[in-house]
């Protein structure tokens, strides 16, 4: 019957092979075709379409239907088979064989039987009796049964039916037979919720509506199909309950709290488990859960609202009890309208913030209207509002600045409501946040009376800072703050120790007094934690000059290393601290452990896609493509660069300045010269228009010079280069200084080139700044090299091999070895009484005083490569150890050269 395969999309295997049993049967041979499969499958349609397809090849059809409702009455299958065959009921086993056989008798037969497991005990013993008794006829019998329904007599299928039978399990609809049910919905979304299920299909696909997209399909569900189901499972005491305990937990479903929630005992709730899993209600797999998502669905669709409240709120009990995360627990408070649950607010605002922490900004908007809700004090409620206008802030500015205006105007208390406003302040770190941050200040403000100086005075400092850290236009309008707020002394011990670490940031934007910006960060080191170190903006300064007094950096970071949980949603807890030591690293020279707590970092900043939005990851960022430079590892700090979109056009925000700064010194490092002078003059006139511009910042112009040299503008790298120096005595540090004058020394011409140069190294001598340091040594003794100064330079260029191998910079080490090795004595061959080219350079650097290490890092030699060059060259000179090297050299030089 080839009309029948429409009426039955993605069917045609299974009919293919019923119509093969038709035709062996009508060949004179009895055949037996069980078809199984779960319920809704679709064994009725396929049943029905055999018995047409029989009908159609001349066979006589009888068909009968198990039922739970009659199961308990004798032969009432067989009863309806036998009338089918116009033949009273079946009162013997011996009668129902003769009323088959007479039948056959006349052509041939399909006995049909749909939900035979449903059939009562006495008619699957007359269709065993018979079946046993009828071979070679044209007989064929089909039958049906559901996937894990257990016959409800005593005759089982195998029984029934021995071991020569057909067996089609029917499985779910494919994409394409799905698509013909469904039309133009997602077809995929359709049959992942139902996985094919026919007559799933059916029902969803009558509250499908045009444009249904695939996440509305994952969230419909019918209640008719939740009722049929409960109807259904009611015959299995407790079964229904299981089910709708586990529609309601859905991923935190236990077998505990599945026993718990239906009120069953542990063992009985097992094996109603393991029945629901036969039957392919829900899957065989862990976590426990619905085969279908759309079965889930409709038996949710089927609890009345105040019912599903009230199992949601003792979900989230259960979970709460169990220690379970609080974004679980959560979402069943999300599904507990209604019903007071005091201790939820918490959990709720955790379970935000972490929604906030991982971008799921819907859900913290849910979380913290469910968290209002309750009953809440007015502090507690505006607390919550403001957490609120953040998360719709994020969503939709407008909208945000809108809840903002609305939770501000009913705040009952302005003391109160400012004191909420700072913590929320605390909060904001993005360039866009800033905007929202300075408003609430302002708003608030306006607000405080006179006898609330203190609140308005943190307030507006808070303002400050997100503004001065974000956008020049914002930079500036916070920058019309820094007078007054550094002339107005807060009365409370922790505000004034902020107000110390305003003036030392002040000091320290502006460049006007190092030993005043140490002195002021003393002051504010002094007390207790406060939270305005941690700001990104203020931390970014305060690490480039904290480094410098050493005693000061350990305080900071003790300071900011506290177990409190961060204030801003992309920091985890140790994250501030675990950065201020990298970059404390980095300014001190030591650079393997500044990649170190950099890298790590910025690895846990990927994860959650912050590090193109949050200023201390794009911070972070920017400081280990320093490293990388330092360390000469260039391919990796440009792939970082490209990789977090930071190789192209960068927005005018402050910390992209680092950004600038760093991609600046990765392409002097790789001889993009104009591509490294553009980004660092683009560095320094953001700063400049930001009201920024001193050493302590980003020391821009001294790799500006070297930019400017390299491509011949010796008068501009002159005059920046002035300029650096000027700016470096007024901030008055030996790292600014001693960078200042090695700038200095580059552009000046003779002896006052070797004069800034000396002076470089003696600012740079006792200071942390090693790897600086190294770089003064270098060109100081490149200058004396250079100007026929061999002698003089050597012991600078072997400190600076050693301090360069101490960094690890690989760069400068490289640089220091060829001047070094510049600074060698010449001979006709480059050898010396035998030596070879190489060992006469390891010989010449070890009677210059370098050791092994350095002159195997110096020359990237492995370290015995280098004992076996200079056990070579003892032969060779006749001597025994490195003490009489420099002695053996001269003489042998002195020979060759006579």
């Amino acid at each position: 019957m080839t009309a029948s395969t429409p009426a039955l999309p993605g069917r045609d295997r299974e009919l293919r092979a019923a119509r093969a049993l038709l035709h062996g049967a009508l060949a004179g041979r009895t055949t037996t075709l069980l078809v199984t499969g779960e319920i809704g499958i679709g064994k009725s349609a396929l049943l029905t379409a055999i018995a047409d397809d029989a009908r159609a090849l001349g066979f006589t059809v009888v068909t009968a239907i198990g039922a739970r409702l009659e199961s308990d009455l004798r032969g009432g299958v067989i009863t309806r088979l036998a009338e089918g065959l116009h033949d009273g009921p079946a009162e013997s086993l011996d009668r129902f064989h003769r009323v088959v056989r007479d039948a056959l008798g006349q052509g041939p037969l399909l006995l049909a039987v749909d939900d035979v497991e449903l059939s009562d005990s006495w008619s699957l013993r007359c269709l065993a009796y018979a079946l046993r008794r009828v071979a070679d006829q044209p007989l064929a019998v089909v039958l049906t049964a559901t996937t894990g329904q257990a016959p409800v007599g005593e005759v089982t299928l195998p029984e029934l039916l021995g071991a020569h039978h057909e067996h089609v399990e029917l499985t779910g609809l494919d994409v394409d037979a799905v698509a013909a049910l469904v039309g133009d919905a997602p077809a995929a979304a359709c049959r992942e919720v139902t996985r094919g299920n026919p007559e799933l299909l059916r029902a969803l696909a009558d509250q499908l509506r045009p444009g249904v997209t695939a996440a509305e399909v994952h969230a419909l569900g019918s209640a008719e199909i939740g009722a049929a189901l409960r109807l259904r499972l009611r015959r299995h005491d407790g079964a229904a309950e299981v089910v709708r305990a586990a529609a309601v937990l859905g991923e935190d479903a236990t077998v505990d709290r599945l026993a718990a929630m239906a009120d069953v005992e542990p063992r009985r709730a097992l094996r109603l488990i393991d029945g629901l899993v036969r039957l392919r209600v829900f899957r065989d797999d862990y976590p426990l859960g619905f085969a279908h998502a759309y079965v889930r669905n409709a038996v949710l669709a089927d609890l009345p609202v105040a019912t599903r409240a009230a199992d949601h709120a003792r979900a989230a009990v259960l979970l709460r009890d169990a220690g379970a995360p609080d974004e679980r627990i959560a979402e069943h408070l999300r599904g507990a309208r209604a019903v007071p649950l005091p201790w939820a607010v918490e959990v709720l605002r955790r379970a935000a913030r972490k929604a906030t922490y991982d971008d799921r900004l819907d859900a913290a908007q849910d979380y913290l209207e469910r968290a209002l809700e309750e009953r809440l004090s007015s502090d507690e409620r505006l607390a919550l509002q403001l957490e609120l206008v953040h998360v719709t802030f994020l969503v939709d500015r407008v909208a945000g600045m809108d809840l903002l205006r609305d939770a501000l105007a009913h705040a009952d208390d302005a003391r109160s409501a400012a004191g909420q406003a700072v913590t929320m302040l605390l909060r904001l770190c993005s360039g866009p946040e800033a905007r929202l941050a300075v408003s609430i200040g302002l708003q608030l403000v306006s607000r405080l009376t006179s006898q609330e100086h203190d609140e308005s005075w943190e307030l507006r400092v808070l303002a400050y800072l997100a503004g001065a850290g974000n956008d020049v236009a914002l930079a500036l309008r916070a920058g019309m703050f820094t007078d007054e707020l550094e002339s107005e002394v807060p009365h409370s011990p922790r505000l004034r120790q902020v107000h110390s670490a305003l003036l030392s940031l002040g000091h320290a934007l502006r460049g006007e007094s190092a030993e005043d910006a140490v002195r002021y960060a003393a002051e504010a080191l002094e007390g207790e934690r406060v939270d305005v170190f941690v700001q990104p903006f203020v931390f970014t300064v305060s690490t480039c000059f904290l480094a410098d007094a050493p005693d000061l950096s350990e305080r900071f970071r003790r300071m900011i290393g506290s177990e409190a949980e961060p204030h801003d949603y992309h920091l985890r807890k140790g994250t501030v601290v675990s950065m201020a030591h990298g970059m404390d690293f980095l300014a001190r020279g030591d650079l393997v452990r500044a990649k170190t707590f950099l890298k790590w970092q910025l690895r846990l900043f990927d994860e959650l896609g912050a590090v193109a939005v949050c200023p201390m990851a794009i911070l972070c960022a920017a400081r280990l493509v320093e490293v990388l430079v330092d360390l000469g590892r260039f391919d990796e700090a440009r792939d970082l660069l490209a990789r977090h979109g930071f190789a192209d056009e960068l927005p005018e925000l402050f910390q992209h300045n680092v950004t600038l700064f760093a991609r600046g010194k990765l392409k002097l490092a790789t001889d993009d010269h104009a591509g490294a002078l553009a980004d660092l003059l683009e560095c320094g006139r953001r700063l400049t228009a930001s009201t920024v511009d001193s050493p302590a910042v980003l020391p821009w112009r001294s790799l500006a010079v070297r930019a400017h040299l390299a491509l011949g503008h010796r008068e501009a790298a002159a005059h920046l280069a002035a300029e650096d120096l000027a700016r470096a005595k007024r901030w008055g540090t030996p790292r600014a200084m001693g960078t200042a004058l090695v700038s200095l020394g580059l552009t000046t011409d003779d002896e006052a080139a070797t004069r800034a140069l000396l002076k470089a190294v003696d600012y740079l001598t006792g200071s942390v700044a090693r790897l600086l340091h190294a770089e003064a040594l270098l060109e100081l003794g490149a200058r004396l090299r250079r100007r026929g100064h061999a002698e003089r330079a050597i012991p600078h260029l072997r400190q600076a091999v050693e301090l360069s191998a101490r960094c690890e910079s690989k760069p400068l080490i490289r640089r220091a070895a060829e001047e070094l090795r510049a600074c060698e004595p010449a001979t006709a061959h480059g050898t010396v009484h035998g030596l070879t080219k190489q060992e006469t350079r390891v010989a010449g650097m070890a009677a210059q005083g370098l050791t092994n290490r350095q002159i195997a890092e110096a020359l990237f030699l492995t370290r015995r490569t280098v004992e076996l060059h200079l056990s070579g060259a003892y032969r060779k000179l006749g001597i025994a150890g490195r003490a009489d090297l420099a002695g053996a050299l001269r003489r042998h030089q002195d020979q060759y050269s006579a």
